[in-house]
């Protein structure tokens, strides 16, 4: 008999195995059959049937009609795949809950490790490193640029566009800093990122594909952003990112909502 091998595949999936699939094949397709006739159509040798055949009516998929000789019919397959799937989709539904808590735990118990960055020049590149490397998400949120990362910026952000990684900016229209005011509405014009405009904080927070964030911190001289002095953190912990992207979809969310209500 020829076996379609992706029906082979499936009913392995539901624990038989390649002889058990094929068995059970051949019972469903012939049946009443005796033992001899399914190892022949089925190619199993002899001295295995009878243990494929124990195991399968063990499982349920096949009824026994004890005489000489033996017959063996197929249950309806529809119920007992039916039957296999729910256990299957059980044990899958046990699994998933189990491994989320212990990834949970382990979340829970991370150290973050922190590394304090000094120096425009150095935080600029570790924030366009960041990005350029970005393969989903890009999300900044603040007041802090420089006057001279933003042209760099504008050509990763079409990057972004281009390999269709969302990136998306919280920042105000314009921001006053010691090197005179930027104006990032337009500056980005020609590019055109998702934006919103929303004033503060008076820091920036640059997160990528939910793993690692970017905080960077000013001195503010009567709400003028010293960029002169600027410290940064950058922390490669999934679980301080992802907190962090909650917090940027809340203010993101938040002003859809109040623009989508101003509209009506």
């Amino acid at each position: 008999m020829m076996f379609d091998e992706k029906m082979i595949s499936a009913l392995q999936k539901l624990s038989l195995t390649n002889y058990g699939a094929k068995t059970y094949i051949v019972i469903t397709n012939f049946g009443p059959i005796d033992a001899a006739k399914i190892a022949e159509e089925a190619s199993i040798p002899r001295t295995k049937i009878y243990a494929v055949l124990t195991k399968l009516e063990e499982g349920g998929w096949i009824n026994v009609e004890h005489g000489r000789p033996k017959l063996f019919t197929a249950r309806d397959p529809r119920g007992i795949i039916d039957e296999r799937r729910s256990d299957l989709l059980t044990e899958i539904d046990s699994l998933s809950d189990e491994m989320s808590m212990m990834y949970d735990q382990q979340i829970k118990k991370e150290i973050p490790k922190v590394w304090l960055i000094q120096g425009n020049n150095n935080i600029t590149a570790k924030s366009f490193d960041m990005v350029s490397k970005a393969n989903k998400s890009i999300m900044m949120l603040g007041d802090l640029y420089f006057p001279e990362e933003v042209e760099s910026l504008k050509s990763l952000v079409l990057k972004a566009k281009r390999n269709n990684i969302s990136f998306r900016i919280i920042a105000n229209d314009v921001i006053k800093t010691s090197k005179g005011e930027i104006d990032l509405v337009k500056a980005f014009t020609d590019v055109q990122p998702d934006m919103i405009i929303s004033g503060k904080p008076p820091i920036k927070y640059v997160i990528v594909d939910e793993k690692e964030l970017l905080i960077m911190f000013p001195k503010i001289n009567e709400d003028i952003l010293d960029l002169n002095k600027v410290i940064a953190l950058w922390i490669p912990s999934p679980a301080v990112a992802s907190s962090m992207v909650d917090m940027f979809n809340m203010r993101w969310n938040e002003y859809v909502r109040m623009q989508i209500n101003n509209n009506q």
